[in-house]
C-alpha cells in the first residue's frame, strides 16, 4: 500500500473511533482507535524511509503519536514523537509535537502507575509549561488543591440541603470528616493524591451522604463544565446560587492557559478509573450570563471593565472595594455565591467586568487575577 493508502485507513478508523468514543462505546473505540494507529504509523514511518519531505514527515508522525495516545499505546507515542523531534520539522509542528508529548506525560500519570486509590481519594495532575520534573509553582498547584476543598464542603452543604452560607464559620462535623490529605508529589506532569475524610474508607457523616458520593458528584459536574454543558449542570444543581458558586470554583480550578493547560481528575469507583481531563481555560468559563440568566436582558445596561487592586469594603453588605491606578475608588456589589471566588483576590491586582448600577458602584459580573 501507498502512503497515502495507508493514510486514509487510518482517517477511516479514527473516524469510527471517535464516533464509538462519543457514543460513550469505549469497548468499541478502543480496537478501532489501535486500527488507526496501526496504519497511520506505517504511513508515516514509510514517508520517513522515503523521503518525502517536510512537513508531511512530521505531520504524519504528530498524527500517529496522537492516535496512539488515544488507544494508550503510551510508549509508542513516544516514540513517534520524537522521531518527529529529531528530525527537522516546521516551528509550528515542532511546537505541536512538543505539546502532544506534555499531553502524553499527563496521560501517564492519569493511568495511576503503582498508585491505589481508595474509595475517598482522588487523583490530581497537573501539566503545562510552569510544571517541571517533579516541581511546580506553589500558588498554581495549592490554590487549585483549596479551591477543591471548596467546592467539596460546598457540596455536602448543598446535598445535605443547607441553604447557601454566605457567611460565616463551616459546620465543625463537615469540615473535620472533609479535610484533605495529600499525598507525596510524584514526578513529570506533576501528580498527587487527595484523601477526604481523614483516611476514612467510607465516610458517613449524621445527615451527609457519604464523602465517597460527595467526591463522585463533584467529578461528575466537573466534567459537565469541561464540555460547556450548562443546561446539564443546572438540572444537577438546582439551586441559582450553588450554581452560580460551582461554576466560579470550577473557573478557579480550570487551566489558565499560561502556566497550566491541563488538569486531571482521577477516581477509582468499583475497580474501574473515573477520569476528567479538565482542559477548558479560565477565560472561557464565564460567570456573567449565569447571574441574570439570558444575556439579552442585560445586553442594555452599562458594562464596565476595571482593574485595581481589590479590598474588603462592607462584608455585611456583599461590597468589597476596587482601588484604581488613578486613586479613584469603586465599591463592588457581589452576588450570592461568588463570595468564595472575590475573597480569593483580596489585596490582589484584578480585571473586574461588571454593570453600573450608579456612580463609582458596578454590581460584579466576572473577576481574574489582573
Amino acid at each position: 500500500m501507498t502512503i497515502q493508502d495507508l493514510h486514509t485507513k487510518a482517517i477511516e478508523f479514527a473516524e469510527l473511533a471517535f464516533i464509538q468514543r462519543f457514543r460513550g462505546n469505549l469497548n468499541e473505540a478502543m480496537p478501532l482507535f489501535k486500527e488507526a494507529f496501526t496504519y497511520e504509523s506505517k504511513a508515516a514511518l514509510l514517508s520517513l524511509h522515503e523521503k518525502i519531505g517536510e512537513p508531511s514527515i512530521s505531520v504524519l508522525l504528530k498524527s500517529a503519536a496522537s492516535l496512539a495516545i488515544n488507544c494508550e499505546e503510551f510508549r509508542e507515542a513516544e516514540r513517534h514523537i520524537s522521531i518527529g523531534l529529531s528530525g527537522d520539522p516546521p516551528a509550528e509542528i515542532a511546537e505541536e509535537l512538543r505539546n502532544l508529548l506534555e499531553e502524553l506525560h499527563f496521560q501517564r500519570h492519569l493511568k495511576l502507575q503503582g498508585v491505589v486509590l481508595e474509595p475517598t481519594d482522588l487523583q490530581l495532575v497537573f501539566a503545562g509549561p510552569g510544571i517541571g520534573y517533579g516541581m511546580a509553582k506553589s500558588d498554581d498547584v495549592l490554590d487549585r488543591i483549596h479551591t477543591f476543598e471548596k467546592i467539596a464542603l460546598r457540596t455536602i452543604e448543598r446535598k445535605s440541603g443547607k441553604p447557601f452560607r454566605e457567611r460565616g464559620n463551616i459546620p465543625k462535623e463537615i469540615r473535620m470528616n472533609i479535610q484533605p490529605y495529600i499525598s507525596v508529589p510524584r514526578a513529570a506532569s506533576f501528580a498527587l493524591t487527595i484523601r477526604f475524610g481523614g483516611g476514612s474508607k467510607q465516610l458517613q457523616i449524621p445527615g451527609f451522604e457519604n464523602s465517597v458520593q460527595i467526591i463522585e458528584d463533584v467529578v461528575d459536574n466537573i466534567t459537565l463544565i469541561n464540555q460547556g454543558d450548562y443546561n446539564s449542570l443546572k438540572g444537577k444543581i438546582t439551586n441559582d446560587t450553588y450554581f452560580k458558586n460551582f461554576i466560579g470554583l470550577s473557573k478557579e480550578l480550570a487551566p489558565d492557559g499560561d502556566e497550566i493547560n491541563l488538569v486531571g481528575i482521577t477516581i477509582l469507583r468499583e475497580g474501574v478509573e473515573k477520569t476528567v481531563q479538565f482542559t477548558r481555560k479560565r477565560k472561557e468559563i464565564k460567570t456573567s450570563e449565569f447571574i441574570t440568566g439570558e444575556e439579552s436582558a442585560i445586553s442594555k445596561e452599562i458594562h464596565s471593565e476595571l482593574i485595581g487592586r481589590l479590598s474588603a469594603a462592607d462584608e455585611d453588605k456583599s461590597n468589597i472595594r476596587l482601588t484604581l491606578q488613578t486613586g479613584i475608588k469603586y465599591f463592588v456589589k457581589v452576588p450570592e455565591g461568588l463570595g468564595d471566588i472575590v475573597k480569593k483576590y483580596w489585596g490582589e491586582q484584578v480585571k473586574i467586568s461588571g454593570i453600573e448600577i450608579r456612580k463609582n458602584v458596578i454590581e460584579l459580573r466576572d473577576i481574574d487575577p489582573a
